[in-house]
């Protein structure tokens, strides 16, 4: 028999850590190779990983929950045979070198790397801390500055600051009280309301949190790794973005007819579903054509106005939400963006996907519809600046040329950030969206 070590693979080229979500198998389990043997999350995805060999499931020696660096081994597996143990300590794409390697990589994710996301530029790096992209992000979005980046005290692997310990500090973090008369300093991007005073910061949750309860009457469920970072995200939103709302409704009778004379035969012939997601993001990436701002973010005082468009797509999990993208969707006809709907939403659900299909979208898209609701808010997904909320399709009375007529309708609602969308642009941005849908010709597709 011999022994081999399984590492934290290594996921992308910015990703320096994983979380271990779940063991699969327990020690003494038989396992086979490719099968699944553990779940990880990383800052930007949850994925399934698969075991390097065929043996015994040894000895696990990283728990559920724990933070780790890429190359650290996490457990033992006893295989049958020296063949074996040499096929699965190879490096496999995706993965890093096992036991003998395992130190060597766990020196190179030291080094500084580029972060895909162009959305952030990197904070800058001093000393022997490295900074995940996602808190690098959270700093420059904040403004912290690098001195109190390295006064932070980090929970991570080697001392790293993980997106809890940067989420607690800025929610515990306190502002300089001004003295009697005079006027808080103002946000740099808002220098029109220096003279207003600042809110006052929120309660942190573990002051909401800590209300005593009666244990008898309720039930205690603690939040999973992907609720926590959700919900991280979520309040980062809030509190960066001043959200501003607009809801138009829209007439789909045109493409519902459509969608449903050729639906059968477009399955057959293309070999993936035509549901009414492609539909929605042509009308998107037609009018981001026409208003580009809506496809922008904010740096400091910088607007980034993107040239491409990166469209996510929001995807409901049986615990969560993942927004996967797809990347220059402007390239796509209606048969593409079907085949690469139908696709990303598949691995989302089975956690097939990639860091980097969930990182770099310029806009977002969530349907509510999809469970019967007419509408919904959404919060922005950061660093974007809008999102496009879309509401059931249902059949309606509505008033055509002073006539009734039953038609199919859809709310579409538009969240977007006021600190450089105001109420006209976003508007008239919705609207644009209804009509290209309204004016849907299939010849054109």
């Amino acid at each position: 028999m011999a022994k081999i070590d399984l590492v934290m693979p290594k996921m992308g080229e910015s990703i320096a850590e994983g979380t271990i979500i779940k063991w699969t198998k327990k020690e003494g389990d038989r396992i086979e190779r490719d099968e699944t043997i553990l779940e990880i999350s990383t800052d930007k995805v949850d994925s399934e990983i698969p075991s390097t060999a065929a043996g015994v499931l040894a000895k696990i020696l990283v728990e559920e929950g724990k933070t780790v660096a890429v190359g650290t081994v996490i457990a033992q597996i006893e295989t049958e045979g020296a063949v074996a143990a040499a096929v699965a300590a190879a490096p496999t794409d995706g993965q890093v070198k096992s036991a003998v390697a395992a130190p060597v990589e766990a020196k190179k994710v030291e080094a500084p790397v580029a972060a895909p996301m162009p959305e952030a530029e990197p904070v800058s790096r001093q000393g022997k801390r490295f900074y995940s992209p996602l808190v690098r992000t959270i700093a420059k979005q904040e403004n912290l500055s690098m001195q109190e980046l390295e006064a932070l005290p980090g929970s991570g692997v080697e001392g790293r600051v993980t997106k809890n310990d940067i989420m607690a500090y800025l929610e515990n973090r306190s502002l300089p009280k001004p003295a009697v008369g005079q006027p808080m300093t103002a946000p740099a991007l808002m220098p029109s309301v220096a003279a207003r005073p600042a809110a006052p910061p929120m309660p942190p949750p573990a002051v909401i949190s800590s209300m005593p309860v009666d244990e008898t009457r309720v039930e205690i469920m603690p939040m999973d790794y992907m609720r926590k970072r959700i919900a991280e995200h979520m309040v980062m939103s809030k509190q960066v973005s001043p959200h501003v709302y607009s809801v138009s409704e829209c007439d789909m009778t045109n493409i519902v007819r459509y969608r449903e004379a050729i639906k059968d035969e477009f399955e057959k012939r293309e070999g993936t579903k035509l549901t009414f997601t492609p539909f929605f993001i042509d009308a998107v990436v037609r009018a981001i054509k026409d208003f580009p701002m809506i496809n922008s973010s904010i740096d400091g005082d910088k607007v980034i106005i993107k040239k491409y468009i990166n469209i996510g797509i929001a995807v409901a999990l049986e615990n969560g939400l993942i927004v996967p993208v797809i990347k220059n969707s402007d390239s796509y006809n209606l048969v593409g963006l079907a085949r690469a709907t139908n696709d990303i939403a598949h691995r989302a659900r089975h956690k097939q996907l990639k860091p980097d299909e969930v990182q770099g979208g310029t806009f977002s898209i969530t349907n509510m519809g999809s469970f019967g609701n007419l509408f919904g808010i959404p919060v922005i997904n950061q660093p974007q600046v809008a999102i496009l909320g879309i509401g059931a399709i249902t059949k309606r009375p509505v008033v055509i040329n002073d006539a009734i007529a039953i038609r199919d309708i859809v709310y579409l609602s538009l969240s977007y950030d006021h600190r450089i969308i105001d109420g006209a642009y976003g508007g008239q941005f919705l609207e644009r969206v209804v009509y290209y849908l309204e004016n849907f010709k299939p010849e054109a597709r």
